[in-house]
């Protein structure tokens, strides 16, 4: 399939090798004795917890774009199997912000779909393809207010409300396809009118993680380790990204306690710590 050639951190290639999809995506701050005067001693301590929460998130970026690198490697040749080279353009698109990863992952859910129409979990990826599509078209500044740019980036964001709508209408209890709307409606602007929406979308969640047998077809995955930290990792991000940050910290609490990621859980201790829960 055409598209981004992959290239490891530093531009050097790496070989293909498995990848796990089920992922989702620094150091201790020490506090000397002779603090300094009170008002000096939190704008230090702030600063120090911002370094730390941002060598944590590019420590657990980095990896997750490596694999999803070598995942692309992998499938997104002649013969790959292109659902799981959108799902490599698509995550790579979310933590690079390289636009030319969200048109690839578009392309890679549009081979999909047409062979597999009802399909509805690559029909929720290809809708949230489409927002990051819109997040990162490729137009800056002055250029953005011209009628062109405005009404692609518009069209991008309506296909996206579509196709998120048409996945979770075909399958409305498969929770990854919820949890892909979800995520994908608080992420975007207010003004296009999806935060109530996507706020069901996870009381909805919430209700059958807490409980899996309340969805039954799906309670093994629900019951799962790998789901939680998917579920409790996109809840954080979401709720962090609409200012809800009470909710953000318990959710990144929970993130703690279930990932195995070293990465993961040191990232989580340093965003509860950006938003206040362990003072």
């Amino acid at each position: 399939m055409p598209g981004p050639e992959a290239r490891a951190p530093g531009g050097a290639r790496r070989g293909a090798r498995p990848v796990a999809l089920a992922a989702a995506f620094a150091g201790a701050l020490a506090l000397c004795a002779c603090a300094p005067a009170l008002p000096e001693r939190e704008s230090a301590l702030a600063a120090g917890e911002a370094a730390a929460l941002a060598g944590a998130e590019r420590a657990w970026r980095e990896v997750r774009v490596a694999e999803y690198r070598a995942l692309w490697q992998e499938a997104g040749g002649a013969g790959g199997d292109p659902f799981s080279a959108g799902l490599a353009a698509y995550h790579l698109a979310s933590l690079t912000r390289e636009p030319e990863w969200s048109g690839a992952a578009l392309e890679a859910f549009d081979r999909v779909l047409a062979s597999r129409p009802g399909f509805a979990l690559a029909r929720a990826w290809r809708g949230s393809a489409h927002a990051l599509r819109a997040r990162d078209f490729p137009v800056r500044g002055i250029l953005q207010l011209l009628p062109g740019p405005g009404f692609v980036r518009l069209a991008h964001v309506r296909a996206s409300f579509a196709d998120l709508d048409a996945a979770v209408d075909a399958a409305p209890r498969d929770p990854s396809v919820r949890l892909i709307r979800a995520a994908t409606r608080l992420g975007m602007p207010a003004i296009f009118g999806g935060v109530d929406e996507g706020l069901a979308d996870f009381r909805r969640l919430q209700a059958w993680t807490r409980d899996p047998g309340s969805n039954p077809g799906h309670a093994d995955l629900l019951g799962s380790a790998g789901w939680r930290e998917r579920y409790h990792l996109a809840r954080a991000r979401a709720m962090q990204g609409i200012g809800r940050e009470a909710d953000a910290a318990r959710s990144w609490a929970r993130v703690a306690e279930v990932s195995a990621d070293p990465l993961l859980q040191e990232l989580a201790k340093w965003q509860r710590t950006s938003l206040g829960a362990s003072r």
